[in-house]
C-alpha cells in the first residue's frame, strides 16, 4: 500500500504539549518518517497557535495542515467531548494528490464565498475523480436576534459551490464548532490561523471516497406546506402561523417546554418520493434555533425553507444503536473490495450521549464495527453536509461515514 495513515489523540490541557502528544501518537501509528498531510481538530479550550506549533514540531514544516475547532474527538479506542480533546490524522502517500482551498469573509456572504471556493476547486486539474471534504466556520461573527445559535448558513455555501463546479463529485462537509456555547472558532490552513472561513480539502489520484449517512430522526406528522417565509424564518404553514402548528402538534405541556428549548423540535424535508416508504437517506432535517414571538415564526438553522416547501415534524431516533451497527456494516460491505484504508466520521454533537440523553454513545458502535477494521477518526460537528437523495444538503443530528480507499496502480 502506497498510503499510510495514523491517528493521534490527547486530552492534555497544555496546548503545545497536546499537539506534540497527539502528533507523536499519530506518526507512530502510521509508522512514517514523512508526513504529507495532517488533519487537526480540537475543542475551543486550546490555544490555536500553541497547538499548531506543537503539531508542527513533530510533523515538520513541509506537511500540509488543515482543520479547526470541534467540540469532541472520536478515534479507534478513544472518545471525548467538552474537555481538552485534541485529535490529528497524518497521511503519507506516494499516490494521493492533495489540494487545499480557502475563502474568508463568510458571515452574511455565504453564497458568494461558496461561489469563489467552487471556482478555486474547478480551476485545478485532478488525476481521476476529486474527493472533497468541506469545512466552514459554524459561528457567525454577529448575534442573530431570537436565535439560540449565532451561526453561518451552510445551504448557500453549498449552492454557491454547486453553481461553480456543476455536478458534485464524492463530497462531505463539516460545520466547525468548538463548544455548545458557540464561542468563536479558529481554522488551521497550513501555517495560517483563520476565522470566518470556508475551506476545502480535495484528495485525488490514487484515492476514492465512499460515504453513507446515518440520520437520527423519523417523521411524526403529515406534510405541511410553507406558505410564508422571510429568509430563515418560517412564518406560516398551511396558511396559519407556524408556531400555532407546532403548538397543535406538540400539545400544551410539550409546547411550553419547547418554547424554552426550541432546538429539540425538527422539521424534515423529503428529497425522495413522498408516497413511498420512509427512507432516512432521503431526508434533510432542519433544526429550529429560535422563535419569532412577534410574528409567530420559526427561526430555522438554515434559510432554505421557501414558500411551497413541504415539511414534516420529525422525532429523534438516534438511540437505535442497532441501526447504527447495520449502517456501519453496510459501508464496510460497500467498500470491501476497494482497498479501504481510513474512515472519517462526521458526527453531529447532538448525537453525543451528554446532549441526547441516550444510554451509551452511538459512536462506540462505529468504533466497534469500523474501528476494528481500519484507522478511524471522527469529530463532533455543528452541521453535517452530505448527499441526500440526489442533492448535497446540510443535515442535523446526522452521522456521515466517509471511507477512503486506495486505487490500485
Amino acid at each position: 500500500m502506497g498510503t499510510r495513515v495514523g491517528v493521534g489523540y490527547s486530552e492534555n490541557p497544555k496546548s503545545f504539549d497536546a499537539g506534540v502528544e497527539a502528533a507523536k501518537s499519530a506518526v507512530a501509528q502510521a509508522k512514517i518518517s514523512r508526513c504529507d498531510l495532517a488533519l487537526l481538530f480540537s475543542t475551543s479550550r486550546h490555544d490555536p497557535v500553541q497547538l499548531r506549533d506543537g503539531v508542527r514540531s513533530i510533523i515538520g514544516s513541509g506537511a500540509r495542515l488543515i482543520g479547526g475547532y470541534a467540540f469532541g474527538i472520536i478515534t479507534n479506542d478513544r472518545l471525548g467531548y467538552d474537555g481538552y480533546q485534541t485529535g490529528i490524522v497524518v497521511f503519507s502517500s506516494d499516490t494521493i494528490q492533495v489540494d487545499m482551498f480557502i475563502e474568508g469573509g463568510l458571515t452574511n456572504n455565504e453564497y458568494n464565498t461558496g461561489l469563489s471556493l467552487g471556482r478555486q476547486i474547478k480551476s485545478k486539474d485532478y488525476v481521476g475523480t476529486p474527493n472533497i471534504i468541506l469545512m466552514y466556520d459554524f459561528v457567525r461573527g454577529e448575534p442573530v436576534e431570537g436565535s439560540l445559535f449565532n451561526k453561518n448558513f451552510s445551504t448557500p455555501i453549498i449552492e454557491g459551490i454547486e453553481k461553480s463546479i456543476g455536478t458534485w463529485p464524492p463530497a462531505a462537509g463539516i460545520g466547525l464548532l468548538g463548544d455548545w456555547q458557540v464561542n468563536p472558532t479558529y481554522q488551521w490552513f497550513d501555517d495560517r490561523i483563520e476565522q470566518n472561513t470556508t475551506m476545502a480539502l480535495v484528495l485525488s489520484g490514487g484515492v476514492t471516497m465512499d460515504n453513507l449517512i446515518m440520520h437520527g430522526c423519523k417523521p411524526s406528522s403529515d406534510y405541511y406546506t410553507v406558505t410564508k417565509a422571510d429568509n430563515n424564518t418560517v412564518l406560516e404553514m398551511n396558511g396559519r402561523p407556524a408556531v400555532d402548528i407546532i403548538a397543535e402538534l406538540l400539545g400544551p405541556k410539550q409546547f411550553k417546554e419547547w418554547l424554552e428549548f426550541p432546538f429539540f423540535v425538527i422539521l424534515g424535508i423529503n428529497k425522495g418520493d413522498k408516497f413511498s416508504e420512509f427512507k432516512e437517506e432521503n431526508y434533510a432535517n432542519r433544526l429550529i434555533s429560535g422563535v419569532d414571538q412577534k410574528r409567530g415564526g420559526l427561526i430555522m438553522f438554515e434559510p432554505d425553507l421557501k414558500v411551497g416547501t413541504e415539511v414534516q415534524l420529525m422525532k429523534r431516533s438516534f438511540s437505535d444503536f442497532e441501526y447504527v451497527r447495520q449502517r456501519s456494516e453496510e459501508i464496510l460491505e460497500q467498500t470491501r473490495d476497494k482497498n479501504p484504508f481510513f474512515c472519517f466520521y462526521i458526527d453531529c454533537g447532538g448525537r453525543a450521549s451528554g446532549y441526547s440523553g441516550t444510554e451509551g454513545e452511538e459512536a462506540e458502535v462505529v468504533q466497534k464495527v469500523i474501528g476494528s477494521k481500519m484507522p478511524l477518526f471522527g469529530i463532533y460537528s455543528g452541521t453535517e453536509i452530505a448527499r441526500v437523495g440526489n442533492e448535497m444538503q446540510a443535515c442535523v443530528f446526522t452521522g456521515v461515514l466517509c471511507v477512503f480507499c486506495e486505487q490500485e496502480k
